[in-house]
């Protein structure tokens, strides 16, 4: 005769983690959504303050979503208004999210389309697709942070552009000779727009791709850390290196620069700067459709630094370049010194 177990589910060491799991997911159910709430009411109080401060912020249908791992604010438009509206900015829905598992971890998605009154006009913008990262430290820094988007198109008054897609980052970065561990202090910046176009009132700039990717020495510590403006760094002489700056055109034309330059506090430029072209035909016929009497000036410049350039690799690809050396904006190429200097970057 077979004996029935009498032994209890709880009395099973599986029947004793299933309670626990059970446990476990409802403290983290409860503390979610009582974390969810809070949030939401601060962020309620937050908007209420701006209100008294005469800036009024509408975020139709406010929720707090992303459980069980994430959580966010959900907007489905967002609207704000100035004092006698004068600030004036409009977007479409807005989902925010931080990683629970990785808190300095900050996504924002944000949908079209966007309009905003200046001064001489009013901004419209849309996109297909628009996202943020930023990946924060504890340190009052960040780690990562990057821009991208898809299909961008924007007019401003008389003004049109289109990107169909870009992307801009920007993360610190140590000292060369430093260690793995070492405090960053300079700040590397990347930007590629696919694609780009314009129509401006007296100016049209056919497709091209525009890529920018370098490094501003002691950006970091000065911009994030010291919390300085952009311009008195520029002031104070500013050292940059450059590892790609590029126009790529769709019949495979390229004119690229890279090398190191530096700012004085007169606003002019010093370094040593290697230009490249690839298929200067290309160059030509581009700067031609901007201004036709560009495009012999340029076919010129661009066939001269093919013919006499050396291969070198600028931005990854393969390019005639030559070496321009600036000293307080004078550019020479050997011992010919070109007979218009860079003007000043900046005037005080």
């Amino acid at each position: 005769m077979t004996k029935t177990s009498k032994r209890s589910f709880l009395a099973h060491p599986m029947g004793k983690w299933g309670l626990f799991m059970f446990f476990l997911f409802a403290l983290w159910f409860v503390g979610w959504y009582a974390f969810a709430h809070f949030a939401h009411d601060k962020i309620g109080e937050a908007l209420e303050n701006a209100e008294q401060q005469g800036i009024d912020v509408r975020c139709a249908n406010r929720q707090m979503r992303g459980f069980p791992f994430r959580i966010g604010i959900h907007c489905d438009s967002l609207n704000i208004a100035g004092k006698d509206n004068a600030l004036q900015l409009k977007l479409g829905a807005i989902r925010t999210a931080a990683q629970l598992y990785a808190p300095g971890e900050l996504v924002a998605e944000v949908e079209g389309p966007f309009k905003t009154g200046l001064i001489n006009g009013e901004l419209d913008a849309n996109w297909s697709a628009l996202r943020l990262f930023l990946d924060i430290n504890f340190s009052g820094g960040f780690e990562l942070a990057s821009l991208t988007f898809s299909n961008l198109s924007g007019s401003f008054n008389k003004a049109d552009l289109k990107v169909a897609d870009g992307a801009i980052h920007f993360r610190p970065t140590p000292l060369v000779d430093g260690s793995e561990d070492a405090e960053p202090v300079s700040l590397d910046g990347a930007l590629r727009l696919a694609d780009l176009s314009a129509a401006l009132p007296k100016l049209t700039l056919p497709d091209a791709t525009i890529e920018i990717d370098g490094t501003l020495v002691d950006g970091y510590r000065d911009l994030v850390i010291g919390g300085r403006e952009f311009r008195a760094v520029m002031q104070d002489g500013a050292e940059f290196e450059i590892r790609n700056l590029a126009l790529s055109l769709p019949d495979g034309g390229r004119l690229a620069f890279s090398g190191p330059l530096t700012i004085g506090e007169d606003g002019l430029l010093s370094g040593e700067v290697n230009v490249g072209v690839a298929n200067p035909p290309s160059v030509a016929r581009w700067a031609g459709e901007i201004n036709p009497q560009l495009a012999q000036q340029i076919g010129m410049i661009t066939q001269a630094v093919a013919g006499m350039g050396k291969p070198a690799k600028i931005g990854g690809a393969d390019i005639n370049s030559i070496t321009l050396k600036i000293e307080n904006g004078i550019v020479r190429l050997g011992f010919i010194q070109f007979p218009d200097p860079i003007p000043p970057l900046f005037r005080d």
